[in-house]
């Protein structure tokens, strides 16, 4: 069977950014996404997003924001996270909400990859919000 169909995906490969907003290189080279759903996913959907997404150990995602909503299932690795004024620690199993334009930052403490399904959506249909990219705003509190 296909690795792709109308319906479903199997298979899919992460890859890493070459360029995204204002991030660093470090950060972009630690980082790995797989656009799965969504307006550039492998499965096309203008209202949501299901993103594969992977930090290697040690690195460290400062605080950024963005105008949409995410939701954050964390599948293996830990890291120190802030959340606004709230900080804890995700582990597998952990899963998180991310209102629109909350800083939200975090560093990876484990020996192997932070690895999560990041879901975000068109807060009230907004594709813009939605296709709007993260800004970094640095500050490092973590």
């Amino acid at each position: 069977m296909s690795g792709r169909g109308k319906y479903f995906v199997k298979d899919h490969k992460p890859f890493q950014m070459e360029t995204y907003s204002n991030y660093p290189q470090p950060l972009l080279d630690a980082m790995s996404v797989t656009r799965m759903v969504g307006p550039k996913g492998v499965l096309q959907e203008g209202d949501i997003r299901v993103t594969g997404f992977s930090l290697e150990p040690g690195a460290f995602y400062d605080d950024h924001v963005h105008p949409h909503p995410e939701i954050y299932i964390f599948l293996t690795g830990t890291a120190e996270c802030q959340w606004g004024d709230e900080g804890f620690t995700a582990e597998p199993g952990t899963v998180t909400h991310c209102p629109p334009n909350l800083p939200h930052a975090m560093r990876v403490t484990s020996d192997e990859p932070l690895t999560a399904y990041i879901i975000g959506w068109a807060p009230g249909g907004d594709q813009e919000a939605l296709n709007s990219p993260s800004v970094l705003l640095g500050g490092g509190r973590l």
